[in-house]
């Protein structure tokens, strides 16, 4: 049955001021409020608590003394999320959450819109948004529906039948109700769009692949110049320069089993008690030059897309996987951090120059965690060499925790694939010590490649990481009060966020804690600007150490040979930087999101043959419409909408993230466990529909 909700404030008192704020048209005190209602003098006390409240919780808005439902002057701009018929205003991380759009605002919006809208105070107790204009049309393709009216045809949103987009040169292969995407111009209110591509068969995985890709705008074929320019790339290993011989030195790479690329390798001594760490990176820019057709490719893709089984590269794999890929055993051009790290694993000196190096080992992940729990090893002193790292490690642990760390446990979702590639399992990948090993390293890195450019340009590329916001943090903490724990943060510093994941690194519920966590922090960005990095605790950082997959990296490394004198750059300009690092962020958060789409495409799709079958699960999520459910067996979520539980009506209370039911009393909860029935797997809109048990 459907819920009522509960916002589990004083009740009726605050949903009297509510209606009449609504009613008004003009903001309003305290008295006047009691005035209005013909409240006695000693309410006065409670109504401006509510006001207050209601304010601060920006259900309401307050200028000066006076409040109203919706604010006189302020606007809010964001971008469009279209569900079904309604919709929300989606708002940068940390900004608040997003603003519900009802079905008659929503109707002639589509998905990606940025619009603005005035606020103002929803029957719910929620935030909801009166459109004032459409600041621009989305620019990424708009997944619809193909609806014929005699010779013209148009594309629909699958859920809502207005806008309408009218297919411009539709293909006779178009039937009624077939998927389409539609890149989407807007001329003078006229909706009309071109065909990018066309789900003909709903049985062929390969085509929501193509779908999902092209929704993301994911550049997928080099053009014809770039794979000619790829194809005259040669290594050539008799002229090196200035460049510093490595050859001799024990350097290996430690790689997860199915990598598509290798730009990262490690060496390290211990001398006069001091730990000789080096990190060897591929040096792309010595073979994709600045204003080069291969370059300019490269800057449009940002980062290479990894998929389940496969990759959508940055560069062409002649570079990817060949010339610039630092394989076992073959010579290769690198750009090294060479670091003297102290005993208590403070990088004390480094430079970072331009070297040549063989790989003498390609270790994989679970590889080295065997040596490091007594596996033999064909050869002692490249064992002797990695028990060393692992020393070296567990330094650097406690050294990058003192000064403010957040080291999350979270493994993310993989699948297991069979010995014919069908996928047989998902389950969650384990953090090894050998990758802490490898994550440490690396860090040390780019704190040294961002330290150089701050103390030799005024700006460059930095990988940023803002603060959280205190809205977000008293999110996750309503969030634990939930789940029944005496665990919350006051002002979100680093060392709370140490904190409570330690307090819950023993729970069974960990995995449910840390996703919310991750919730209540900022999303990563790159900046021209050195902002710092809340997340890792640092003052500066940037990306140095994979310049195969992200073209962030690729900017650093040309930075760091301008200022040092090896190659000039031909743009340094703070404008041309900041240009830069907002593609190259737009660019993650495309692939990112086009990365999450096909796991979850490929993991329903698993579940298709799990179809009627009971499983348990974990309430991840309480919302006013249903339970976001987390299977136990799997690591997938779905979805139980309140609408199908026959046997009570339910009550949804916000703060305490809980649903009551009104009759029977019964209590669904923040990290309870349920039993569910798959119901219904929907590959088109990711969707996956759980039915209580």
């Amino acid at each position: 049955m459907t819920t009522k909700e509960n916002s589990g404030d004083t009740g009726g008192l605050k949903e009297r001021i509510m209606r009449l704020l609504k009613q008004e048209n003009h903001g309003m005190n305290a008295k006047a409020v009691m005035q209005k209602l013909k409240l006695p003098k000693n309410s006065r006390g409670a109504v401006k608590i509510i006001l207050k409240k209601l304010s601060k919780e920006k259900v309401i808005f307050q200028q000066r003394r006076k409040f109203s439902a919706q604010s006189q002057d302020k606007t809010i701009t964001g971008t469009v999320d279209i569900r079904n018929e309604f919709g929300f205003l989606v708002l940068p991380a940390g900004e608040g959450e997003d603003i519900f759009l009802n079905p008659r605002t929503a109707e002639n919006l589509l998905p990606g819109d940025v619009i603005e809208v005035y606020p103002r105070a929803s029957r719910s107790g929620g935030v909801e948004g009166d459109l004032k204009r459409i600041v621009k049309r989305t620019e990424a393709p708009v997944m619809c529906r193909v609806s014929k009216h005699g010779r013209e045809v148009y594309g629909v949103l699958p859920f809502k039948e207005n806008p309408q987009i009218m297919i411009i040169n539709p293909s006779e292969k178009l039937e009624n109700g077939d998927l389409i995407l539609v890149k989407v111009t807007d001329k003078d209110g006229m909706l009309a769009g071109e065909v990018i591509s066309h789900i003909y068969d709903k049985s062929d995985l390969g085509l929501y692949k193509q779908f999902i890709l092209s929704r993301n705008e994911i550049r997928q074929v080099f053009p014809d110049s770039v794979m000619k320019e790829a194809g005259g790339i040669e290594i050539d290993t008799t002229n090196l320069g200035n460049r510093v011989d490595l050859r001799d030195r024990i350097i290996v790479t430690i790689d997860p089993k199915d990598a598509k690329d290798f730009d990262d390798a490690v060496s390290l001594e211990k001398k006069d008690g001091m730990y000789r760490l080096g990190v060897h990176i591929a040096d792309v820019t010595h073979y994709m030059k600045e204003g080069s057709d291969l370059d300019a490719e490269a800057g449009m893709r940002g980062t290479s897309v990894y998929l389940p089984g496969s990759v959508v590269p940055m560069l062409p794999e002649k570079l990817s996987n060949d010339i610039c890929s630092l394989r076992g055993g073959v010579d290769r051009m690198t750009f090294s951090v060479l670091m003297d790290v102290d005993l208590t694993g403070h990088v004390v000196s480094y430079r970072i120059q331009e070297t040549i190096i063989n790989n003498k080992r390609r270790f994989t992940y679970e590889e080295v965690e065997d040596i490091l729990n007594g596996a033999p090893c064909q050869d002692e002193k490249i064992k002797e060499t990695v028990m060393l790292m692992n020393e070296l490690k567990g330094i650097m642990r406690k050294k990058f925790k003192a000064e403010g760390t957040i080291d999350f446990t979270l493994g993310e979702p993989v699948f297991v694939y069979g010995d014919d590639g069908a996928i047989i399992d998902i389950i969650r990948k384990e953090t090894l010590e050998s990758n802490k090993l490898i994550e440490y390293f690396m860090i040390s890195a780019n704190i040294c490649a961002a330290d150089f450019i701050t103390n030799n340009a005024k700006q460059g590329m930095f990988r940023v990481h803002e603060k959280p916001a205190q809205r977000d943090i008293d999110d996750f903490n309503s969030y634990m009060k939930g789940l029944g724990l005496d665990v919350s943060m006051k002002k979100g510093t680093n060392q709370e966020f140490q904190r409570v994941l330690e307090s819950i690194k023993e729970l069974p519920k960990k995995y449910l804690i840390e996703k919310n966590l991750l919730r209540a922090m900022k999303l990563a960005q790159y900046s021209e600007k050195n902002l710092g990095h809340f997340g890792l605790g640092l003052e500066k950082y940037t990306h140095f150490t994979s310049p195969i997959r992200r073209y962030a990296d690729v900017m650093v490394h040309r930075l760091i040979k301008h200022y040092s004198g090896v190659e000039v750059m031909k743009d340094t300009s703070k404008e041309y930087l900041r240009g830069v690092a907002g593609n190259i962020s737009s660019c993650e958060e495309r692939s990112e999101k086009a990365e999450n789409d096909m796991f979850r495409l490929y993991a329903l799709d698993f579940l298709k043959s799990r179809l009627g079958d009971e499983m348990k699960g974990v309430i991840s999520r309480i919302t006013k419409n249903g339970l976001i459910v987390e299977l136990v067996e799997y690591p997938v979520e779905g979805f139980i909408n309140f609408d199908s539980f026959m046997d009570d009506y339910y009550i949804y209370d916000k703060f305490r993230q809980t649903a009551t039911g009104k009759r029977s009393k019964k209590i669904f909860r923040t990290g309870g466990e349920i039993s569910v029935i798959i119901n219904r797997v929907d590959l088109e809109s990711l969707k996956l529909e759980l039915e209580k048990a």
